[in-house]
């Protein structure tokens, strides 16, 4: 009979963030090892410039803290920075809180995150884009290196919930979409996670509200 792990097991995203210098070098990096290399700019804050290496897994949760050291590792040994580590569940993975209440058991240092992704035109100024997030626990960011034909761009503009189970937060996601649809920028893809672990929420400091300033 094969032995079952104690530890529940389910779908996992985990983002590296580097030293913003090592852009160039970080994404010739990522594609002699296979890795997704994704450049974010925040539209403010003390640490705008976020490149990131990223991945998928189906497992526990303790297989991604060893894959994300692991790496973290020979990244280090590759001469890199890295100063973040952030590892986010599906919304269905088991321990995920559903309700309020057991948010207030889980661990605060958790906390759902959103990613609402919109297109503007060219004609279009970022900061309404802002506006239009404002006061939704949600700020905007793009990845540098993707652009699209006619000077449109794609943003997204994500939202932290913090303390808060599953519907609560899909609550809040539903009125940040809608107040974005009611200003203009009706959503191509909104995505939902769980994040069960961050080693320097600080990097945001300046861009969401909930980002200490000790960075």
């Amino acid at each position: 009979m094969p032995v079952r792990s104690a530890e529940p097991v389910g779908r996992y995203e985990t983002h590296l963030t580097l030293a913003p210098a090592e852009v160039d070098a970080l994404a010739a990096w990522a594609a002699a090892h296979g890795l997704e290399f994704t450049h974010i700019l925040l539209a403010r804050g003390r640490h705008p410039s976020q490149p990131m290496l990223s991945w998928q897994s189906d497992g526990t949760l303790a297989a991604q803290h060893r894959r994300a050291a692991a790496e973290t590792a020979r990244l280090r040994a590759a001469g890199f920075t890295p100063v973040r580590v952030k590892i986010e569940a599906a919304p269905w993975t088991p321990g995920v809180p559903g309700t309020d209440a057991e948010a207030e058991q889980a661990d605060a240092a958790c906390y759902f995150e959103h990613h609402v992704k919109v297109r503007l035109a060219p004609d279009v100024p970022r900061d309404a884009l802002v506006r239009a997030a404002a006061g939704h626990h949600a700020h905007v960011s793009w990845n540098a290196r993707r652009t699209e034909p006619g000077g449109h761009r794609q943003y997204f503009v994500t939202q932290r919930c913090h303390r808060l189970g599953l519907t609560t937060a899909g609550a809040r996601l539903d009125r940040l979409t809608a107040a974005l649809t009611a200003a203009g920028f009706p959503p191509l893809k909104a995505t939902r996670e769980y994040v069960v672990h961050d080693s320097a929420l600080a990097l945001d400091s300046g861009w969401l509200d909930d980002a200490p300033t000790t960075a």
